[in-house]
């Protein structure tokens, strides 16, 4: 009995939090990026009202967050960072992790009426036909460009399969990869699951750093493109997932 009032009162907090967090967006797009005109400022807000948002997410017990190498995460600038992508709310997190960072969203983010606006001024919508200039002035800016390579959530062991595109960025840019390994304890706003399946228990999200790709020493060795982005992609999948 006392477990089904745990699920059920977390089921509830997810979608208050949840609307919130879409109430907010709608009101940072609609209003203050109204008043707010330059990217700096509105990026410092964007950053502080999330920050906000895991504190609440933290102290409503729905998750914890755990971070290891916080010194060497919260350092990194101008790279391409890739992670892992386990649940909806894992930008977030990261976001107010590592600072100066952008990211790549799906196309319907531009769209949605809450968030577009946010999307359309400080990340790089998918598909785009800019997608690459847009990464490559945010990175030359001494920003990061946060990319979940495999395109969509997973389950903690599984290996979905790892686009090229970070390989083709990291190619164009020259930059090295930041590798993450995000970890929750179970599925939690997961892909094809109701948001108000929360469990039990609080989540535990571990977050720690991986390691650094040197995208120079690739294009050294592999001096052709395909085969570039071919080894360039194997390496990401491994160290991602961690695979040993």
């Amino acid at each position: 009995m006392k477990q089904k009032f745990i699920e059920i009162y977390r089921g509830i907090v997810v979608i208050l939090m949840l609307t919130l967090f879409g109430l907010g967006g709608m009101f940072i797009s609609n209003f203050i990026f109204l008043i707010k005109k330059e990217r700096d400022e509105r990026y410092k807000i964007l950053r502080k009202s999330w920050e906000f948002f895991v504190y609440l997410l933290e102290k409503t017990t729905l998750l914890k967050l755990h971070i290891k190498d916080r010194d060497i995460i919260e350092n990194i600038r101008g790279k391409i960072i890739v992670s892992t992508h386990p649940s909806f709310v894992d930008i977030v997190l990261l976001m107010t992790v590592v600072p100066q960072s952008t990211c790549f969203v799906a196309d319907k983010l531009a769209r949605n009426p809450f968030l577009k606006g946010m999307v359309q001024s400080l990340f790089i919508t998918e598909g785009e036909e800019a997608w690459l200039q847009k990464a490559e002035d945010a990175l030359n800016s001494n920003f990061n460009v946060i990319v979940f390579p495999m395109g969509t959530r997973h389950h903690k062991d599984e290996h979905l399969r790892i686009r090229r595109g970070t390989a083709l960025l990291a190619l164009r840019t020259k930059k090295n990869i930041s590798v993450l390994h995000l970890e929750n304890s179970f599925d939690f706003l997961q892909i094809h699951t109701p948001v108000y399946k929360a469990g039990c228990e609080v989540t535990q999200y571990n977050l720690e750093y991986v390691g650094e790709i040197n995208t120079q020493e690739y294009i050294d060795n592999y001096p052709d493109e395909v085969t570039f982005k071919t080894e360039m992609t194997k390496q990401i999948e491994k160290m991602v997932y961690k695979i040993q």
